[in-house]
């Protein structure tokens, strides 16, 4: 099929498949999905939780990255993908193609968001870079740093964005200790939503709120933006922070300490709950400890004593004493812990929704909107689970179908 009938078949169809729309103050919203791995996909979470309609385009065979990123898997597809993969279609198309572009530049002119985290000449190299200026869509970039700096066109991962800036520097008690999860993919993700969520409602404005908004989020500086206290100690206390453990650099006692089962994290933010807590727990204060600034300062002795008291009892019994008089506490539990959980069962956060290869249960949204926490409408989709669906209801034809997902062998 001659791209020029694909190109006319697209504008005389619907520009964009509909389905049956969520609930949420997004609700028919359209967001066009073309990122992969963490922070694009997380950032389109966000948006789906909130309502969207989630259209995720991958590459034939291969699909986004995280599929392959196991174990453990859930039938052909490694856990990582069902992380922040949910509430969306998947569809493939061969972008190597004019067919696969045009579909993609079609689904564009439809969208009223666009997530992309293409190397900047790989958007060019794909035709995509004209799209990305004339479309009226919201279009979101995630990019390892941002482009108004040298390394702006350079890949990155989010280890990377934690060691270059300073994140990994501040974590640990000895030596560079990355967090254990990609935390600077995450709070990427979570700018990037924000900033489409920006761009929407400077559209809502109506006439003269001016172009389409292009928001642009470095996986750096999000990851500087989380050092937050550490870096105001160094940029404006000039005290550059060191690896601390667990220490918090400003409070004391806020950490873990040892029990006798497991250790239990407590929080003394202000010199009454000090107070309470020598009082709770029969702890002896040394008489420097009456303020937090003298706390700081002899926290290691502070840390001893404190453990000796706690070290007498089992983690549970002093969340009971603690929480009777206002100390916050919790204990340290383990991810396998968490489904048994008290708060985190009775709130609903891990859902349980079926999927082709058997139930599957997933973290779902922490926000709760007008006290109801949105359910999870679909499962982490297949690869390419939706292409023929949402193709056919463009109004492709099967030989253009396979012209633009690569399946007709060109």
């Amino acid at each position: 099929m001659q791209a020029d009938e694909l190109s006319r078949v697209l504008a005389a169809g619907p520009g964009w498949p509909e389905a049956p729309p969520g609930a949420g103050p997004l609700r028919g919203t359209r967001v066009l999905d073309l990122s992969r791995v963490l922070a694009g996909p997380y950032c389109c979470m966000v948006l789906a939780d909130l309502g969207a309609d989630v259209l995720k385009v991958e590459r034939p065979v291969v699909g986004d990255d995280t599929r392959h990123w196991g174990p453990p898997f859930h039938g052909d597809d490694a856990a990582y993908f069902f992380a922040v993969n949910r509430d969306r279609r998947s569809v493939t198309l061969d972008l190597g193609t004019p067919g696969g572009r045009a579909v993609v530049g079609r689904l564009v002119e439809a969208a009223d968001v666009v997530v992309e985290n293409f190397l900047p000449r790989h958007l060019t190299a794909l035709g995509l870079d004209g799209l990305r200026e004339s479309a009226s869509a919201v279009w979101v970039s995630v990019r390892g740093a941002g482009g108004d700096g040298p390394d702006g066109s350079l890949p990155g991962y989010d280890v990377m964005a934690q060691a270059r800036s300073g994140l990994m520097s501040v974590t640990g008690t000895t030596g560079p200790t990355k967090v254990g999860v990609a935390v600077a993919d995450v709070v990427s993700g979570l700018y990037a939503a924000v900033g489409a969520l920006a761009g929407l409602v400077a559209q809502g404005r109506g006439p003269g709120a001016g172009p389409a908004l292009r928001v642009e989020v470095g996986l750096l500086e999000a990851a500087v933006t989380m050092l937050v206290n550490q870096a105001a100690n160094a940029l404006v206390g000039g005290q550059v922070p060191v690896h601390t453990g667990n220490d918090h650099p400003n409070i004391a006692p806020y950490g873990p300490v040892p029990c006798a089962d497991r250790p239990l994290v407590v929080g003394a933010g202000n010199d009454a709950q000090f107070a309470a807590l020598c009082e709770a727990t029969g702890l002896a204060p040394a008489p420097g400890w009456a303020t937090n600034a003298g706390r700081v300062a002899d926290r290691l002795a502070l840390a001893e004593a404190l453990a000796a008291v706690l070290m007498t009892r089992r983690a549970g019994e002093w969340v009971e004493v603690l929480a009777a008089v206002g100390v916050p506490c919790a204990v340290v539990q383990t991810l396998g812990d968490l489904p048994g959980d008290p708060q985190i069962a009775a709130s609903g956060l891990i859902q349980t929704v079926d999927h082709p290869a058997g139930a599957v249960r997933v973290v779902g949204s922490p926000m709760r909107l007008d006290g109801v926490r949105p359910r999870v409408r679909r499962a982490p989709p297949l690869l390419g689970q939706h292409t023929d669906e949402v193709l056919r209801a463009l109004g492709l034809s099967d030989a253009q179908v396979g012209q633009v997902t690569g399946a007709d062998g060109r």
